[in-house]
This record gives C-alpha cells, sequence and structure tokens, in this order.
C-alpha cells in the first residue's frame, strides 16, 4: 500500500530540512524542486522560468497576455501542470511531497499524512540567516513576504486557507527539535490506522 507525506510551512521553519530527514529514516522517495523541474519540461519551459510562476498569482491582464502560450496565463498552466504530477508522483509509490498545494491535490487520496511545519518568526529569521545562508536588508519583511506569496496562492488555487490547522492532520513548531518532529512524522507514517 502506498502511503504519502504532504509536506507544506512557512518559511524558514526548516520544512525542507524535515521532510529530508523524514525520507532518509523511512527510506522513500523525496520529492521538492523536482516536482518543478518537472512541470518545466512538461510545459517545456526552462526551469526558472516555471520556479518563478510556481508560487505567484497575479491579476496583472498585460503579464497574462505576456506569459500565455495558449488560453491560460502561465501561472494557471504550472498550477495545472504541478498538479498533474503531483498526483503521478502519488500513485508511483510511497513517498514525500515537500508542496505547498500538495495537500489540497491529494485530498481525495487515502493513506496520505498531511503536515504543516511551523515556528516562531524570530527562529525563522535567524534560520534563513544562518543555515540558509540568505542575505537580506530586512529578515522579518522577507520571510513574511515569502509566507504571503505562498498564502496568496494557496488561497487563490484551493477551495481552503493556508496554514488552517483543519487542512492537516499533523501541524509542529520546528522549535520543538527538528529531530523530535521527525521522529513524530516517522512514527505517525508507521501507524496502520494511516
Amino acid at each position: 500500500m502506498e502511503k504519502i507525506i504532504t509536506i507544506a510551512r512557512e518559511y524558514g521553519s526548516a520544512g525542507r530540512i524535515i521532510a529530508k530527514k523524514v525520507s532518509e529514516k523511512l527510506g522513500i522517495q523525496y520529492y521538492d524542486n523536482e516536482i518543478i523541474d518537472m512541470a518545466a519540461k512538461e510545459l517545456g519551459y526552462d526551469i526558472e522560468t516555471i520556479r518563478k510562476n510556481a508560487e505567484i498569482k497575479t491579476s496583472s491582464f498585460m503579464y497574462s497576455l505576456a506569459t500565455t502560450t495558449n488560453s491560460l496565463p502561465l501561472y494557471d498552466q504550472v498550477f495545472i501542470t504541478q498538479s498533474k504530477v503531483i498526483r503521478h508522483l502519488a500513485q508511483k509509490g510511497s513517498c514525500i511531497i515537500v508542496n505547498g498545494v500538495a495537500d489540497y491535490v491529494l485530498e481525495d487520496y487515502d493513506h496520505v499524512l498531511k503536515v504543516f511545519i511551523h515556528a516562531p518568526i524570530e527562529s525563522r529569521m535567524k534560520r534563513v540567516q544562518e543555515e540558509y545562508k540568505e542575505e537580506h536588508r530586512d529578515y522579518k519583511k522577507y520571510v513574511l513576504s515569502r509566507d504571503k506569496r505562498r498564502s496568496t496562492y494557496y488561497n487563490y488555487y484551493t477551495t481552503n486557507k493556508w496554514g488552517q490547522i483543519k487542512n492537516f492532520d499533523l501541524t509542529m513548531n520546528s522549535d520543538l527539535g527538528i529531530d523530535e518532529v521527525v521522529n513524530t512524522i516517522v512514527e505517525m507514517y508507521r501507524k496502520e490506522s494511516f
């Protein structure tokens, strides 16, 4: 039986790090940026163009006209293609999918553990600066802007609200400790009831 873990996260909460560690402990495939790469290949665009459109939704009419190859704007094409890729990966076998809308895309699938990782803003700012080695003039503003972008994208393309507890089976504060969060996800994954 295939079991899937979807991980959504606040920016700087270590969701990607946690997903990689869970993948190693469980010995199952982990997908993150590969989803964007697969979408780019299917759409026939370079990866950077798709990455720029993977978490945005704009109402700019001119942007829509400038970036469309058929009747849909590029960002809509990206969402549709990423959704197809996510469903394909879920059907291939047990895996972890780090993607902001994967919980929604797979909501009708059985055996999906939907996880949301969060942390206090101070911890996230520190992680972005010290662990991610990113340089920004105002770390708080940058982190919050990344969350806002994820929220806008999620809220536009789904019928749910980004980060809302009821959308997930498990929400965890990464300040509890990365290893503790990893172990909790692994334990939940191994339960027969899931």
